[in-house]
């Protein structure tokens, strides 16, 4: 009997694809180049199984991201399922489906903290356990200077580690920790007392039901109760959702917690097929424990023998940017598209004319497109590798009249530095009539408040909660521009920590002058965003950003001559940015943000020696190039300082070094 086979709306699969679509295999594993159209095909598995008589609802597709997961559900509406189709399915991060079932087993009423914020004062509180339990052997390796401020982000990524592994828990140790034993294991002995103590207080005290979860928590979580046969008595098991098929995108970034629950997932199933797909040379989460040998000898222990299949050619794009992602990546590559990709690789003088540049042309080519008539321009994308490049960008694009929405980071003008200074500046000037919008000025208040460590002082407020009753305060305060700088002065001020009180109060001294050299000259020094940040901020990376955000917003002066006028354009900026239209805006987004998207015109800037690689040569710096410049489907620019190119620009081939001269550093 010949299968009836699903046809797709709008594309005709290849014959890599056809094969994928139509297997019937236990367990498919497909190795995808990027832009092999690797979201599609599995949109096609999925399709091709509903066409076989597959309910909706014994369909799960999983993937790493929550961009990834609105990506596979455009594929499906793009080769034409229907939308009340497509919302019957379960499509889901990883995360979200373990915290799904946790909470089937749990009841559900755990909180969920996703900012490290949120997690440092559990961090801190750690610390403090660990260093005061009366049973501690080695109290000398716990004497962690300044409370262990400093050491949160460390220990966070420490975590991450830890839990994506499951290092303690598959092989847990026979002995007591021991800083020898520690060292055995590879980390360091507060890690590993600080990381205990941690969990016991992210649980509560009570072993089924944690208090608390951040990213990546669920995963672990539900993974630990699997090795621990916590599930085995359970009837039915909360894994068995009687599934005729699991999907899971992005499978090059599973780690050790992610594929145990995927291991015992497809075991409760007894009837299910699966199909992964993944690109190892798009590992750009190693940090929390991602390894592509899920794909590989690991799957087969695990899990089973799996068919493989190949996704070689990209449909994303031409045979110049294949050659290119094939150089980078040192792996075949071809091109399946039916056009060509223009690559420009362009070099400029500095930061400031690469974005003027970057601006003029999305004006000229938003203004070619509204004058021919031709419906929706085309998609366009700036990816850059750190947030701080936006400002320049951000600031010639609101100039340009270019509508634009940023994602993986905030717009500059609502970044807390950036508040923290306009709101000085307002301070400063008696004068708030420039945030002419409640929301904007509540987030001025948060700002200041919290970089001055401050709270508010009430007789009234000493029963209740603080966090709550600060934002319901600060809430009423922001509905009236004039009762902000009274507020700033008795709260915000006053309970500040003396030094930075004084900090604060010259950066506002230097703000009332109006005097635009000195500003430029001295700000930073004032201000010391370094000290201020690192009282408040946990990851390393956004102190780091904060003090270059600033450094890039006192360089914006040098284009306006006073501070006066700065400060009146951010305002008109700030307006500008709210009034613009979703349709047609270019995406300024972080290269991770971009993972998994595409299109028409990617611009690629900032590709500098000591730049773009953060942290030195790294396979996981180059990944995330690749991934950038496996985006673009007819255009990429790759933006560079002339005086000091990306090694990454030679290894790829699109530069190449003068006189045979070896390329140059990162």
């Amino acid at each position: 009997m010949t299968e009836e086979i699903f046809v797709p709306a709008g594309i005709a699969p290849s014959a890599e694809q056809l094969a994928v679509q139509l297997a019937r295999v236990p367990y498919g594993l497909v190795e995808a180049n990027a832009g092999a159209a690797k979201t599609t095909t599995l949109a096609l598995r999925i399709a091709q199984a509903l066409q076989r008589g597959a309910a909706p609802e014994r369909i799960l597709a999983l993937t790493y991201t929550d961009t990834a997961v609105l990506a596979l559900r455009e594929a499906l509406l793009r080769i034409g399922l229907a939308s009340s189709t497509v919302a019957r399915l379960r499509i889901l991060s990883f995360d979200d489906f373990s915290a799904q079932r946790l909470a089937e087993i749990e009841g559900g009423g755990v909180t969920r903290c996703r900012t490290p914020e949120q997690i440092k004062p559990y961090v801190l509180r750690a610390i403090e356990r660990a260093q005061t339990l009366p049973e501690e052997r080695y109290p000398d390796e716990l004497l962690i200077p300044g409370g262990g401020e400093g050491m949160v982000e460390g220990l966070l990524n420490r975590f991450a580690v830890l839990k994506g592994t499951l290092r303690l828990v598959l092989d847990p140790p026979e002995q007591r920790m021991s800083p020898a034993l520690a060292d055995e294991l590879g980390h360091d002995y507060a890690s590993l007392r600080v990381y205990s103590a941690f969990e016991f207080i992210r649980r509560g005290g009570h072993p089924d039901h944690p208090a608390f979860r951040a990213a990546g928590d669920a995963t672990y979580d539900l993974a630990r109760l699997i090795v621990d046969d916590e599930l085995a008595g359970s009837e039915p098991h909360p894994l068995d959702l009687g599934l005729n098929l699991v999907v899971l995108d992005e499978m090059h970034d599973t780690n050790r917690a992610m594929f145990t629950v995927l291991a015992c997932l497809l075991a409760s199933n007894r009837r299910v097929a699966f199909l992964g797909v993944g690109d190892r040379d798009q590992v750009i989460h190693s940090a929390a424990g991602a390894d592509a040998d899920f794909m590989g000898a690991a799957f087969e222990r695990g899990i089973g023998r799996a068919a493989r299949f190949p996704l070689t050619a990209s449909f994303r794009f031409g045979a110049e940017l294949a050659d290119a992602a094939g150089r980078l990546a040192a792996k075949p590559y071809r091109s399946g598209a039916a056009w060509p990709t223009e690559i420009q690789v362009l070099p400029f003088a500095d930061a400031a004319t690469m974005s003027r540049h970057v601006a003029r042309s999305l004006q000229e080519l938003r203004a070619t497109e509204r004058a021919a008539k031709a419906g929706p321009g085309a998609s366009i994308a700036v990816l850059i590798r750190q947030a701080h490049q936006s400002i320049p960008l951000e600031d010639q694009l609101l100039r340009a009249g270019v509508h634009y929405r940023t994602a993986g980071f905030t717009s500059y003008l609502q970044r807390r530095e950036v508040l923290l200074v306009r709101g000085l500046h307002a301070y400063a000037q008696n004068d708030f009539s420039g945030f002419d919008a409640a929301p904007t000025r509540l987030a001025v208040l948060q700002a200041l408040m919290l970089f001055a460590g401050s709270y508010i002082d009430s007789q009234e407020l000493r029963l209740a909660d603080r966090v709550e009753e600060q934002e319901r305060v600060m809430r009423e305060v922001a509905a009236d521009p004039a009762a902000m700088p009274l507020f700033i002065q008795n709260h915000i001020l006053r309970n500040a920590d003396a030094e930075v009180r004084r900090r604060l109060l010259d950066a506002i001294a230097l703000l009332r002058s109006d005097d635009a050299q000195a500003f430029a000259r001295r700000f930073v020094a004032v201000l010391q965003p370094h000290q201020l940040a690192a009282r408040v901020l946990v990851c390393r990376e956004d102190i780091d950003q904060l003090e270059q955000n600033l450094a890039q917003l006192v360089g914006l002066i040098e284009g306006e001559g006073t501070l006066e006028a700065l400060f009146r354009v951010m305002h008109e900026q700030a307006t500008r940015q709210r009034q613009m239209e979703g349709r047609n805006a270019v995406v300024l987004a972080s290269i991770e943000a971009a993972k998994g998207l595409e299109f028409d015109h990617v611009i690629l800037p900032g590709l500098n020696q000591g730049d773009f690689a953060v942290g030195g040569h790294s396979t996981e710096n180059r990944n995330l190039l690749y991934v950038g410049m496996t985006r673009a489907r007819r255009h990429l620019s790759l933006l560079f300082d002339a005086q000091r190119p990306s090694r990454y620009l030679f290894e790829s081939g699109l530069l190449a070094p003068l006189d045979g001269a070896p390329a140059p550093g990162l």
